[in-house]
């Protein structure tokens, strides 16, 4: 699993899946006070400053709530 230092935090990779997807994931995973970072694969483009790239998206959760969030993310599923 892919893994990054943010600002002296470890972060992983959670998952990738297109822009308003991700948007929804990001906001139900900050709601239950989880910090998330959304990457696209283009950070130079202003499209993915403005929000308008609607390509695929990989959201960043720190490491110690990788579980945490992946059990969040699986709560309602059928």
């Amino acid at each position: 699993m892919e893994r990054r230092v943010v600002v002296g935090t470890p972060y992983r990779k959670l998952l990738t899946a297109p822009r308003p997807v991700a948007e929804g994931l990001k906001a139900r995973l900050e709601a239950g006070g989880i910090p998330v970072l959304l990457e696209t694969p283009f950070s130079d483009l202003p499209e993915s400053y403005l929000g308008t790239y609607m390509g695929d998206v990989t959201l960043w959760v720190p490491e110690g709530l990788l579980g945490q969030a992946e059990a969040l993310l699986e709560e309602g599923l059928p």
